[in-house]
């Protein structure tokens, strides 16, 4: 029998002679404590539970440090669970008992790199561990790991194209580059044109064409080009930029 358990509270002290704070209480609550949290309101006036199910259960405890030294008490316990224990052939489902060591990590990533879904990913290593009772995590926490990835990717593949643009920059002071974020610093346009582009543009640039056409599924973003026919009547392009959202 089981239950899982959530961090409620911890207190910190600075310590002066360090100079750096030192926690000294931490408080865990059983997983089902406060109300049912109902949120994005469906029709017909219903509303639909998220994915943790509280229902005011009591119990916590609490640990104190002893005098900032390594040895740490018990405070105060409080048993009173008010629903039923998650029974022994489940209790690997519960968060608390749920991680994904680095080796898997790593595994994982590599799996994710040549397309493998995540559902043939976990058969998988189901199979590796004799069974899905021995994965210590499921389907959904690999399916999570996996989208982090890429999200990570996402902004480290960000950061190599404007370090590669400030090369160019420093190589010839003509080339240019500017770029748009959002609140959450995650890039939304980029646009960019090389001393070709340019000078392209001062000879072809009477009439411009803004193509969207292409898109890019990976980063959800837009592709577009100013674009213009030459005097052989082939397409020249005077800059390109990566777009948050269609134009």
């Amino acid at each position: 029998m089981g239950f899982s358990v959530r961090l409620e509270s911890t207190k910190n002290i600075l310590d002066k002679e360090y100079g750096q704070k030192i926690l000294v209480m931490k408080r865990l609550l059983c997983s089902k404590q406060g109300s049912p949290c109902l949120i994005l309101p469906l029709s017909d006036d219903t509303r639909r539970k998220n994915g943790v199910s509280r229902c005011g259960c009591m119990t916590s405890i609490k640990f104190k440090r002893i005098d900032r030294s390594d040895n740490w008490v018990t405070d105060t316990v409080n048993h009173d669970h008010n629903h039923p224990f998650t029974n022994p052939s489940k209790i690997r489902y519960l968060r608390i008992n749920r991680s994904i060591s680095e080796t898997s990590k790593a595994l994982f990533s590599s799996l994710a790199e040549v397309n493998v879904p995540v559902s043939q990913q976990a058969a998988y290593f189901s199979n590796q561990v004799g069974g899905v009772q021995n994965m210590g995590c499921m389907t959904l926490d690999i399916n999570n790991m996996v989208r982090d990835d890429r999200v990570d990717l996402k902004n480290y593949d960000v950061d190599l194209i404007v370090e590669e643009f400030e090369i160019k920059k420093l190589e010839n002071n003509d080339f240019f580059y500017d770029l748009v974020k959002d609140d959450e610093s995650r890039l939304r346009h980029l646009f960019w044109a090389d001393p070709i582009m340019i000078e392209n543009y001062k000879l072809f640039g009477d009439s411009v064409t803004f193509d969207t056409t292409y898109k890019t599924n990976v980063y959800s973003m837009v592709f577009g080009m100013f674009c213009s026919v030459n005097h052989y009547r082939k397409t020249t392009i005077f800059g390109s930029a990566f777009l948050r959202y269609s134009v």
